[in-house]
């Protein structure tokens, strides 16, 4: 078991049910596969620094957990499988991290985009 930061951004576009049915399903995928989850939070809509699935926002969730390393490649999978997931990323972390106090703060890309325009 090592602990994992895991954060997925799903398309901005689903409604609030078909998000609160997809979190169900992440979560009890990961529990299936032996995973305790530790903290999951909602990280909001956030715009993208580069277009997904030609979407230009996404709305992010921080899951840590306690993953068995070898259900990685099953839990990769299960993401990848999924439509309304634009991206995933799994990061190992020391075992006694507890993960980031709030959500990172926004970054306004706007101002640079306008430098190059």
């Amino acid at each position: 078991m090592g602990r994992y930061e895991n954060v997925v951004v799903i398309s901005p576009d689903c409604a609030k049910e078909e998000e609160e049915e997809l979190l169900k399903r992440i979560q009890a995928n990961l529990e299936k596969l032996g995973s305790t989850i530790l903290k999951l939070d909602d990280w909001g809509i956030r715009k993208l620094a580069y277009p997904i699935k030609k979407k230009d926002r996404g709305h992010y969730f921080f899951i840590l957990a306690d993953v068995d390393e070898a259900n990685m490649t099953a839990i990769d999978k299960f993401y990848k499988n999924l439509d309304l997931v634009l991206r995933h990323m799994l990061v190992r972390v020391d075992d006694d991290a507890k993960g980031p106090e709030k959500a990172p703060d926004h970054v306004v890309f706007d101002e640079l985009e306008s430098e190059y325009s």
